[in-house]
C-alpha cells in the first residue's frame, strides 16, 4: 500500500492515508459525509447510520431490530470487533466479521427491554483495524497503527402510550447562543451544556438545519440522572449578515416537553474606517527633518484583516509608512506612523491608498484613497521656565524633575539637549542627563524627564543647552550652535523625624508629661533627628560596628519593684520635614548579633535576657508623610530584679540612625530605690545683681515598693561657697525628707550667681538602707543687661507644644492643652487660661476633680474643681495663676486630675448592694445537719450545765460580759466603708459568708490625668526693668500696703464689702452688661445720648466722713472762691461742686480704694468674657459669625 501511495507515515510515525490537510480538525469532525452533506476527506472506514432510535416498544418478550451498514475505503481487509451494552439491552450481531477491501457489510442490531416505563439509551463501539495487523511480529514496528473506533448511538424507551414519560429536569448553559463573527466562507464554532438535574435519564432529540448553515453533534441521545451532555455546533454562513435559526429540543419523546435554542451568527465584509475622513495632514516641517503623524485605522467587522499600503514612486521618496503592511484585529483602531521629509520650503500633495482583504474564507478586497497633504519650513526652542527649582530633593536619592520646553514655531523641531554645571564638567554635578535626542512637535510642550541625584546637602545651580539636528537617528548632523535653554537650581535636604508628644500607663502612670520626656532624652532625640547623615552611613546593612558608630540615646522606662504592671509608653513622633521617609527599630535579634552589652545587671548580677522577653516596640517599622505623625507603644516588663538594658537601632531611611539604649529598672521587694533619670542636672540661667533670688526645684522619684528617707551631703555647697568668697552659690532649702512609695518630691534649690560664667557642684544623696547616688548641679550666671525671655528657657518649640492634645487612643477624658505657660509675670498680678475638658466616650459618664495641694493652692485656681460630663460633652475649666508671695520659676508644676467611670461606678454599686445583702442572709442562716440523738445529747449537756451554773455565788460580776444581740434583718448596706467593716467582723468569718465574699469583684480604679503648669515670677521693679513694654499688659490685683496711722477706713467704699457681696455685685453688673449688649439698637442710641450729658458728680465716691458731708453740704449754698483737684476731676462742672473740705484726704486710703474699684471692673470684664466663651462653646451663637449690617430707610 506505502508503494502504491495508498498509505504514508505521519509526523507520529502512524500509517495514515495520503491526503491535502487544509482544514482544522473541527471541520473535519462536522463535515464527515454523514451530519454534513461535505466531506474534506474520505474516511478508511464509514457507517450508514451514526444514531438508531427504536422509539416506543410496549411488547417485552418481542425484539426489535435495525441494521446499519460498514464500507470498508482502504485496498485491505480489515476486521471489526463491536463492543456490546453491558446491560445487553442493545446487541450487534455478528460480534466480528471481516470487511474486503472496498466493500461493504451490514449488522443487525437489537433491542430487548427488560422493564416498562423506561428510557434506555447506549453508544455502542465498532473497533476497525488491518487484518494483516492479527500478526504484528511479522510487521515492522512503523507501519503499526492503532484501530478505528466508529461509535453508535442507540436510544428507546417503553412507555405506553397511554402513560406519560417522565417530567425532564434540566439546566442549559444558555438559551441563545452567540457565534463569533465570521467571513464568508468561514466556519465558527461554540458549545451548549446540557445538565441532567433531576433524579430520572432524560431522552433528548434535536431538530436539523435544512438550509446546512448550523450544524450540532450529536443531536440524539440519552442523558442519565446527575449526568450532562455537551454539544458543539457549527455555522459556516453562505451571505453575509446575520444568521438566525431556532432549533427545537424535543425531550422525553413527548411534545409537550419541548423547549427552544436560539442561534445567532454574523458574516463579515472586509470594512474599515480611516481617520480624519480618510485625509492624512502633516504639520509644517524643518527642511531636512522628518516629521511624524500617526494615522488611525480602525477595523469595523469583527474578523481580522490583512492590510497594505502603496503608493507611487514619487511619493514614496517624501512618504515612509511603519507598518507597511500587516493584520488588524476586529475592532482594533491600529495607529499608523508616517514620516514626512520635505526637500524644499513649499506645500506637497501625496496620495497613498490601503488595500484591505480578510485573511480566510473569500478573499474579497477594498481600496482606500488617503490624500496627503505637507509643508517644509524652520525654527527654535525656549523653555517654560527660565530657572527651574528643585526643591526637596533626598540627598543621596535618585528621583526626576520634569522640564517644560517650548516651541513656538510652526513645524516640529529635533534637538539634542547639554548639561553644564558651574564648574564645566558634568561629573561634579548633581543633575544628571545624558545626551538624548528628541523630537518636539510645532507650538507645543514637551516634558523633559531629568535625573537629580545630589551628593551631599546644599544648593547646586547647573545650565542646560540644546542644538538641532536633521534627525533623531545617529546619522543626523547637527544644524547651527548650541542654544540656551534654561537653568536648573538643586536644593537637597533630609528627611526629620522629631518626638512630638508622649503618654504612658502602668506602673509609671504616676509619671507627668516632662518627666516622661526626661526620662525618655527626647530632647536629645530630637536635636541628632535634626542632623543630616553622612552618605556613607546610610547602608542598609546592619552589623556590629555600624550599630556601635551611631550616636547614643539613653531611654530609660523608670522604676518599680519587682512584678509590678508593665510600663507602656505612647510616644508620638512626627516627620517634620517636606518629605516622605520610612522609619523601623532594628533588634540585635533581628540581624542575629550578638552585643556584648546587651546584659542585665543588678549588684553585681549579669543575666542575659532575650529583646522579645523585656523590651518591645510596636509597631517596629513604617511610613510617615510630610506633617504626618504616628504613635508607638514601647512597652517593658517587670520581671527580672536588675537594671536591664537593651540597645536598639532607629532607622530612618536616607537619613539619621540613633542608637537608643533602652533600660529599664525592675526593684526588689521592700528594698528602697531612688530613680534618677541622669546623673546631672542644670538650672534655668539667673541674672547675677538681683536683689531677689528664684526659687528652683528639682524632683527625686521613689521607685522602690516601700517609703524611704533620704538626705543631701552639702559639704560640698560649702566649699563651693569658700571658693567663691564666701558667697552662697547653691543652697539647698530641703536637704532632707521622705518620699512614699511611686511618688515623687521636690527639692528645692535657691541658685545666686556671683559672676558671669557657670557653676557646677556634685552632692551626694544618700538613701536610708539602700544606695548613694552623686548628682551634678550645675547652672549659669548672665548678665542682667541682655535681653533674656523666661520662656525660652522654660519650653522649647521643638519638645513639646503648648497646644498638643493627648496622644492615647484608650484614655476616654481628653484636655484641649496638656501644659499651660503663663511665662514671665510680675508680683501682685493674675492671669487666666481656659481648658477644654471633654468625655470622647459614647456611652460612659465620666466626673474628675481637679486634685490642688494646699501649698499650690496659694497661687493656683482651678474653677470648677470638679464636674460630671456626659457622653461626648465638654466642660471650660478656668485656670488662674496668682502671683504672690516671692519670685519663684514654676516649672512643669504637675496638677493632678482624678477622672472616675461613673457609669462602671454605679453598676459596681448595685452590684454592691446586692453582694452585701446575700452576705448579711447568710451571715444571720444556719443549718442543722446533727441527727436526732445527737440533738438529745446536747440536750441533757445543757441540763447539766444549767444545774452547775445555779451554784455558782451571785456576787460574780458579769459586767464584762454582753448579751449578744438578737437575729434580725437590716437593710442593705451600700458603701465600701461597711463592706470592709463586715470583712474584719468575726460573725462573717464562716466559710460560707468568705465564699461570697470572693465572688465580689474590684471596684473600679479612678484613673489620673496631668496638666503641667509652667510660669515665671519677676518682682515689679525686675518686670518694669526686663520687660518694659510688657508691664501695661497686666493688672496688679494685690498690690502691697503700706499701712498709715492717720488713715480713715471709709465707710462708703467697696473695701468693705464681704466675698458674698463682692461676688453678687459682679454677678448682677456682668447680667446687666450681657443685657444691654442683647439690645443693638436702644445701646447704640443711649451710647451716642450718654456721650452729650455732662459728667455728672456723685459725693458717694468721694473720700469724705461724716463730718466732712455735713460741712460739704453747708458749704452747698455759698461759692467757694479757691478749688483744688480731687480723685474725679472728670469734668468743670464737677470741680466747682466739691468742697474745699473734700480735697483733704489720705493719698493711700485712696490708692486702696482705686484698687478696689479696679478689681472689682476687671472681674466684671473677666466674668462678661468667660460667659460669651461659654455661650459660644455651647453653641448658642456662632462667635465667628460676621457682622450683620442693617440697611435704613432713606431719608428723602
Amino acid at each position: 500500500m506505502e508503494k502504491e501511495g495508498n498509505v504514508c507515515l505521519d509526523g507520529d510515525g502512524i500509517p495514515t492515508r495520503q491526503e491535502d490537510h487544509q482544514h482544522t480538525a473541527m471541520e473535519e469532525y462536522f463535515h464527515d459525509g454523514y451530519y454534513s452533506h461535505l466531506a474534506f476527506a474520505v474516511p478508511h472506514v464509514s457507517m450508514n447510520v451514526r444514531d438508531i432510535d427504536f422509539g416506543r416498544r410496549i411488547q417485552l418478550d418481542s425484539i426489535m431490530q435495525k441494521s446499519i451498514t460498514l464500507t470498508n475505503h482502504t485496498k485491505d481487509k480489515i476486521t471489526c470487533v463491536w463492543m456490546g451494552d453491558t446491560s445487553h439491552v442493545f446487541h450487534v450481531t455478528p460480534n466480528s466479521c471481516d470487511i474486503p477491501p472496498l466493500k461493504s457489510t451490514s449488522f443487525r442490531v437489537t433491542f430487548k427491554p427488560t422493564a416498562p416505563d423506561q428510557f434506555y439509551g447506549a453508544e455502542l463501539e465498532c473497533y476497525a483495524f488491518y487484518k494483516c495487523l492479527t500478526e504484528y511480529w511479522q510487521l515492522e514496528r512503523e507501519y503499526i497503527s492503532p484501530p478505528w473506533c466508529l461509535p453508535l448511538g442507540t436510544t428507546g424507551h417503553t412507555f405506553s402510550q397511554q402513560s406519560e414519560t417522565f417530567l425532564p429536569k434540566l439546566e442549559l448553559s444558555s438559551q441563545k447562543l452567540q457565534f463569533p463573527a465570521v467571513s464568508l466562507g468561514e466556519s465558527s464554532f461554540t458549545s451548549l451544556l446540557l445538565r441532567n438535574t433531576g433524579a430520572t435519564p432524560i431522552q433528548y432529540d434535536f431538530s436539523n438545519d435544512n438550509s446546512g448553515v448550523f450544524l450540532m453533534k450529536p443531536y440524539r441521545g440519552i442523558v442519565e440522572e446527575g449526568q450532562q451532555q455537551v454539544f458543539l455546533l457549527h455555522m459556516s454562513p453562505t451571505k453575509a449578515g446575520r444568521c438566525e435559526k431556532v432549533l427545537q429540543l424535543r425531550l422525553n419523546d413527548d411534545d409537550r416537553n419541548t423547549q427552544k435554542v436560539v442561534l445567532v451568527g454574523y458574516a463579515e465584509e472586509a470594512a474599515v474606517k480611516l481617520d480624519n475622513d480618510g485625509f492624512l495632514f502633516f504639520r509644517p516641517t524643518c527642511l531636512n527633518t522628518f516629521s511624524t503623524q500617526q494615522y488611525g485605522v480602525r477595523n469595523t467587522c469583527r474578523v481580522p484583516l490583512r492590510f497594505e499600503w502603496m503608493m507611487s514612486s514619487d511619493d514614496a521618496k517624501l512618504l515612509t509608512v511603519s507598518p507597511q503592511s500587516g493584520t488588524i484585529a476586529p475592532n482594533e483602531h491600529q495607529m499608523h506612523k508616517w514620516s514626512f521629509k520635505p526637500k524644499e520650503e513649499s506645500r506637497t500633495l501625496m496620495k497613498p491608498v490601503l488595500v484591505v482583504t480578510t485573511t480566510r474564507g473569500r478573499l474579497l478586497s477594498k481600496s482606500y484613497l488617503v490624500p496627503a497633504e505637507g509643508k517644509g519650513t524652520l525654527g527654535s526652542l525656549r523653555a517654560a521656565e527660565s530657572s527651574v527649582d528643585c526643591h526637596n530633593i533626598l540627598a543621596g536619592c535618585m528621583e526626576t524633575k520634569n522640564i517644560d520646553v517650548f516651541n513656538d514655531s510652526d513645524c516640529d523641531l529635533h534637538y539634542e539637549l547639554h548639561v553644564d554645571s558651574d564648574k564645566g564638567s558634568t561629573l561634579d554635578s548633581p543633575f544628571l542627563l545624558q545626551k538624548c535626542r528628541k523630537i518636539l512637535r510645532a507650538r507645543t510642550i514637551q516634558t523633559i524627564e531629568a535625573t537629580v541625584q545630589p551628593t551631599t546637602c546644599g544648593t547646586f545651580t547647573v545650565a542646560i543647552s540644546y542644538q538641532l539636528l536633521s534627525s533623531a537617528d545617529d546619522t543626523a548632523v547637527y544644524i547651527g550652535e548650541k542654544r540656551h535653554l534654561c537653568y536648573v537650581v538643586v536644593s537637597a535636604v533630609f528627611p526629620t523625624l522629631v518626638a512630638t508628644d508622649v503618654s504612658c500607663h502602668g506602673s509609671a502612670s504616676g509619671r507627668n508629661k516632662m518627666q516622661l520626656w526626661n526620662l525618655l532624652n527626647l530632647s536629645r532625640f530630637n536635636s541628632l533627628m535634626m542632623k543630616p547623615l553622612p552618605l556613607s552611613s546610610t547602608s542598609q546593612k546592619t552589623t556590629e560596628s555600624m550599630m556601635a558608630s551611631r550616636p547614643q540615646v539613653d531611654m530609660s522606662f523608670g522604676a518599680a519593684p519587682v512584678g509590678s504592671e508593665d510600663c507602656i509608653i505612647n510616644l508620638t513622633i512626627a516627620n517634620t520635614g517636606t518629605i516622605s521617609t520610612n522609619w523601623s527599630f532594628v533588634f540585635p535579634s533581628d540581624v542575629q548579633l550578638e552585643v556584648p552589652y546587651w546584659t542585665s545587671s543588678y549588684e553585681g548580677e549579669q543575666i542575659s535576657t532575650p529583646d522579645d522577653s523585656l523590651f518591645s516596640v510596636q509597631p517596629k517599622q513604617g511610613h510617615l508623610e510630610a506633617g504626618c505623625s504616628e504613635t508607638l507603644t514601647l512597652k517593658y516588663s517587670h520581671k527580672i530584679a536588675g537594671t536591664s538594658r537593651l540597645p536598639v537601632l532607629f532607622t530612618v531611611r536616607q537619613g539619621q540612625q540613633l542608637m537608643l539604649n533602652f533600660v529599664g529598672v525592675s526593684v526588689k521587694q521592700n528594698f528602697p530605690y531612688i530613680h534618677f533619670a541622669q546623673t546631672s542636672h542644670t538650672f534655668s540661667p539667673v541674672p547675677i545683681g538681683e536683689m531677689v533670688y528664684a526659687i528652683h526645684s528639682y524632683e527625686l522619684f521613689n521607685g522602690g515598693g516601700v517609703p524611704l528617707k533620704f538626705w543631701l551631703d552639702v559639704r560640698g555647697l560649702k566649699q563651693l561657697c569658700e571658693d567663691n568668697f564666701d558667697c552662697n552659690i547653691f543652697e539647698c532649702l530641703t536637704p532632707s525628707g521622705h518620699i512614699p512609695s511611686g511618688s515623687t518630691v521636690s527639692i528645692e534649690w535657691l541658685f545666686t550667681p556671683f559672676e558671669a560664667k557657670t557653676y557646677s557642684v556634685g552632692v551626694p544623696i544618700h538613701v536610708e538602707g539602700g544606695e548613694t547616688t552623686v548628682i551634678t548641679f550645675s547652672g549659669t550666671g548672665y548678665d542682667g543687661v541682655g535681653e533674656f525671655s523666661a520662656d525660652e528657657e522654660v519650653m522649647s518649640p521643638v519638645e513639646c507644644r503648648q497646644n498638643f492634645a493627648s496622644s492615647y487612643n484608650e484614655q476616654v477624658l481628653k484636655f484641649s492643652k496638656e501644659r499651660i505657660i503663663f511665662g514671665d509675670l510680675p508680683l501682685f498680678c493674675e492671669k487666666q487660661q481656659i481648658v477644654f475638658v471633654t468625655n470622647t466616650s459614647e456611652n460612659c459618664c465620666m466626673s474628675f476633680k481637679w486634685l490642688v495641694s494646699a501649698e499650690h493652692s496659694q497661687f493656683l485656681t482651678i474653677t470648677p474643681a470638679k464636674g460630671l460630663l456626659d457622653p461626648g460633652a465638654s466642660q471650660i475649666c478656668k485656670v488662674v495663676f496668682t502671683a504672690r508671695g516671692v519670685p519663684v520659676l514654676v516649672n512643669n508644676l504637675d496638677v493632678a486630675c482624678e477622672v472616675m467611670d461613673e457609669t462602671e461606678r454605679s453598676l459596681y454599686d448595685k452590684r454592691l448592694d446586692r453582694w452585701l445583702a446575700k452576705a448579711r442572709r447568710l451571715k444571720n442562716e444556719f443549718t442543722i445537719t446533727d441527727s436526732l440523738d445527737n440533738v438529745s445529747k446536747a440536750f441533757r449537756r445543757s441540763k447539766c450545765c444549767q444545774q452547775r451554773n445555779d451554784k455558782v455565788p451571785m456576787d460574780v460580776d458579769f459586767s464584762p460580759y454582753k448579751i449578744l444581740p438578737p437575729i434580725t434583718s437590716s437593710t442593705p448596706l451600700s458603701t465600701v466603708k461597711e463592706l470592709a467593716r463586715i470583712a474584719q467582723d468575726e460573725t462573717f468569718a464562716s466559710p460560707r459568708v468568705q465564699q461570697a465574699l470572693g465572688t465580689l469583684s474590684r471596684p473600679p480604679v479612678p484613673s489620673v490625668l496631668h496638666l503641667s503648669i509652667c510660669a515665671r515670677v519677676h518682682t515689679i521693679d525686675t518686670f518694669r526693668k526686663r520687660f518694659p513694654d510688657r508691664i501695661k499688659k497686666f493688672f496688679l490685683k494685690e498690690l502691697p500696703c503700706f499701712p498709715c496711722a492717720d488713715s480713715i477706713t471709709p465707710d462708703r467704699s467697696l473695701a468693705g464689702l464681704e466675698h458674698t457681696d463682692e461676688q453678687v455685685l459682679v454677678d448682677v453688673l456682668a447680667n446687666i452688661l450681657c443685657n444691654l449688649l442683647e439690645e443693638e439698637e436702644s445701646v447704640g442710641e443711649s451710647l451716642a445720648q450718654l456721650a452729650l450729658e455732662p459728667t455728672p458728680y456723685f459725693i458717694q465716691l468721694a473720700p469724705a466722713t461724716r463730718q466732712q458731708e455735713s460741712a460739704a453740704a453747708a458749704a452747698a449754698t455759698r461759692q467757694p472762691e479757691t478749688h483744688t483737684s480731687t480723685t474725679f476731676p472728670d469734668t468743670a462742672k464737677a470741680q466747682d461742686l466739691m468742697p474745699e473740705e473734700v480735697t483733704d484726704h489720705d493719698p493711700q486710703k485712696e490708692a486702696d480704694e482705686g484698687c478696689d474699684d479696679m478689681t472689682v471692673v476687671n472681674q466684671l470684664l473677666e466674668s462678661t468674657l468667660f460667659n460669651i466663651i461659654s455661650e459660644a462653646f455651647q453653641g448658642e451663637f456662632n462667635i465667628t459669625a460676621p457682622p450683620k449690617l442693617l440697611i435704613t430707610k432713606p431719608t428723602l
